[in-house]
């Protein structure tokens, strides 16, 4: 993560700009961040065109809390997110601050239901994605998931590189080598954030994979390998929750003061809002 920060590319040149007769999504603003406000179908659609057809890098970034919080924080990663073709609420707490400070309802599109509704609608078109990073095994384990839902995906590459390889030149060659061999129309980037987004950002945008989106710990969850919370508890933004309870030696830190962590971080935007409001009223 050092040696992605360190080289981060801050010029956006390289970022494919929408054509001037087509309409970019609209977006929200929620402090540092914006949230695009399409509904998940129109997002799952164009991500998927795109996909097919594209001949330049689109990158998707599923915004949660923590998201918030890093971006608030680094800032190497904020631009990063500024530069994303795709910006989706993955998490209830970005869903309520939209729709409580915006005045907009957002979806929210979790990184392991994205996967499945580009699969869904991938598959008839023969699809070819590439799974990378994830626990070891998870990865595999969630291809042969795929394959045996969606008959059509055509699963173009796995792999599960040692952690820290982009900090190795031979290991990160081998692994962007990879990549431009198997042509996925799809790149799904299991590394966390902000590994994942930055990695996208710097690595993957110069070979031109249409659609790059990191996925966090969805390959854990699609292969089996991490339960995911009932319906009901997602619904309610309790989700952390029940994934604390499973993993608590592992998420503490992230979720007990991340969370305490975000709700400052939308307080202080607020206070800031309110604050500039009477100014640009005078």
């Amino acid at each position: 993560m050092v040696l992605l920060e360190a080289e981060q590319n801050t010029d956006a040149s390289h970022v494919e700009q929408y054509p001037d007769h087509v309409t970019r999504p609209a977006r929200m603003s929620i402090g540092n961040l914006e949230i695009d406000t399409h509904s998940e179908l129109e997002f799952t659609q164009e991500a998927l065109d795109h996909a097919m057809s594209g001949r330049s890098t689109r990158q998707i970034a599923t915004v949660n809390a923590q998201f918030y919080v890093l971006a608030e924080n680094s800032q190497p990663f904020r631009e990063c997110l500024q530069r994303a073709e795709y910006l989706c609420a993955d998490g209830m707490p970005i869903v309520w601050i939209c729709k409580t400070f915006g005045h907009k309802e957002v979806p929210r599109i979790a990184g392991v239901d994205l996967i499945g509704n580009l699969c869904s609608i991938g598959a008839p078109q023969g699809m070819r994605i590439f799974l990378l990073g994830g626990r070891p095994g998870t990865a595999v384990a969630t291809a042969a998931v795929l394959t045996e839902k969606y008959p059509g995906v055509v699963i173009a590459g796995v792999l599960c590189p040692p952690w820290g390889f982009e900090q190795n030149a031979s290991a990160l060659d081998e692994v962007l080598e990879a990549i431009e061999e198997a042509r996925p129309n799809v790149l799904f980037l299991a590394l966390g954030a902000p590994r994942q987004e930055l990695f996208i950002d710097r690595y993957v945008r110069p070979l031109g994979v249409p659609i790059a989106v990191g996925i966090g710990g969805s390959f854990e969850i699609l292969s089996g390998q991490a339960p995911r919370a009932p319906e009901w508890m997602r619904s309610k933004g309790l989700e952390w929750f029940y994934r604390f309870v499973h993993e608590p030696g592992r998420l503490w830190k992230r979720y007990l003061i991340g969370n305490v962590e975000f709700l400052w971080c939308v307080f202080k935007w607020r206070f800031r809002t309110l604050r500039e409001a009477p100014r640009s009223a005078a």
